[in-house]
């Protein structure tokens, strides 16, 4: 595991466990985020705060996204290629509400 930088990490993981894996922590993540907001946050499904302006603004609670790049021998020339199908895959997977992963499935 490690950082790409700011709030994106990568994890090599062996094998076909990826879906699986991820399933799990989006789970563990969705049950235990839930501890820092107020019932009423959940409830309502957002956080309202203050801006530096003083008016109160409405961010959705925090989530996860995950994309997942399957890196099979031969598949890219370069490391900067694997990280280019892993911007795409990470965006396809906040472009839905709450947390989600995407899966690369091109060959």
């Amino acid at each position: 595991m490690g950082t790409l930088g700011g709030d994106d990490f990568v994890a090599l993981i062996p094998g076909n466990t990826c879906e699986k894996l991820c399933q799990n922590i989006l789970a563990n993540f969705d049950q235990n985020v839930k501890k820092y907001f107020t019932d009423d946050d959940l409830e309502r499904g957002y956080i309202e705060v203050a801006n530096r302006k003083g008016m109160i603004e409405q961010f959705p609670l925090t989530s996860l996204s995950i994309g997942v790049v399957v890196a099979d021998v031969g598949r890219f020339g370069n490391i900067l290629e694997i990280g280019e199908i892993g911007a795409q895959v990470k965006h396809a997977a906040k472009s839905v509400m709450g947390s989600s992963y995407a899966v690369d499935r091109r060959k």
